[in-house]
């Protein structure tokens, strides 16, 4: 692979950390040319840097050029492994700031005054046709009680939201 498949922008971040923070001296392949060995360390770096994010790779070698790296060499540049594992904890943490957040489940708000307001509207249009309310406070087992006792007519209607028990005009 040559540097040419890279991204550019992962060219300009290398340069810029290799101006930064020199390489360790090595005699690997000091034997060759020169340029052959810097297209093969170049290629090294953009190959282990090639799954991440520009953004990961420029907080990082930023960091690295800053010193925030506490584990970071100050005086040399990181080998490729390890320069690849220190973006790779950047862009988990890119990923966990990007990553959408959890929205806890709210069950649908159950509006009661909604029923009130509806059987509020009912008994006016009862009212109009002559029904009239003939006990308030009624709770479901008074209802079931004024019924066996037969306190309410046939045809009564108990409002649960209203407590209330409207009668009909006949009666």
């Amino acid at each position: 692979m040559n540097a040419q498949t890279y991204r550019p922008s992962t060219i300009e971040a290398l340069k810029a950390l290799w101006v930064a923070l020199p390489a360790k001296a090595s005699n690997d392949g000091a034997d060759g040319d020169p340029r052959e060995r810097q297209r093969a360390i170049l290629d090294a770096y953009c190959f282990a840097l090639s799954e991440f994010s520009n953004d990961a790779i420029w907080n990082t070698i930023n960091n690295l050029r800053t010193g925030k790296i506490e584990e970071a060499s100050k005086h040399f540049c990181p080998k490729a492994p390890e320069l690849a594992a220190y973006v790779r904890s950047e862009q988990a943490r890119l990923d966990a700031l990007n990553r959408p957040k959890a929205i806890p489940y709210q069950p649908p708000p159950r509006d009661y005054l909604v029923h009130v307001v509806k059987q509020r509207q009912k008994t006016d249009e009862l009212a109009k046709q002559g029904f009239r309310c003939i006990a308030t406070g009624v709770d479901h087992i008074m209802s079931i009680n004024m019924w066996k006792k037969k306190e309410r007519s046939v045809g009564s209607i108990w409002f649960a939201s209203l407590l209330e028990v409207w009668e009909p005009p006949h009666v």
